[in-house]
């Protein structure tokens, strides 16, 4: 079986216990023969992915303009249904307003309606 060229060295950072405490073990991997290759691995595969991503983003922003059909093949980027929104809660508070005021009017003339009627009834009453 081969051997790897560059040794590599695991030690364990072990933090002190106190009474209670669970035993958590921590590993780190070093390799002496890295020279910080693994650094720039990582950013050259950060690279790739950002590319592939960004074909895929692409990719998809053309099979949407093919999939809209012939003419403007644009993203709208006014969106009106929060205004159509806003004005509705608007109507919806009006309406609610008028029908308040006319629900208090109708019962404020009852009221004076029934308070008038007993004062007359038992004005009669007493004669």
């Amino acid at each position: 079986m081969a051997t790897s060229s560059a040794p590599s060295l695991c030690y364990a950072v072990l933090p002190a216990l106190k009474p209670g405490t669970r035993l958590s073990v921590q590993v780190r991997a070093r390799s002496y023969g890295d020279d910080g290759r693994s650094s720039n691995m990582v950013d050259a595969n950060l690279r790739i992915l950002r590319e592939r991503i960004e074909e895929v983003s692409i990719k998809e922003r053309l099979e949407s303009c093919y999939q809209r059909g012939h003419g403007w093949n644009y993203v709208p980027a006014y969106d009106c249904k929060p205004r159509r929104c806003a004005e509705n809660s608007k109507l919806f508070e009006l309406f609610g307003l008028a029908i308040g005021t006319f629900g208090l009017t109708i019962a404020t003339a009852s009221l004076c309606l029934l308070l008038v009627s007993l004062l007359i009834g038992s004005s009669l009453s007493m004669n």
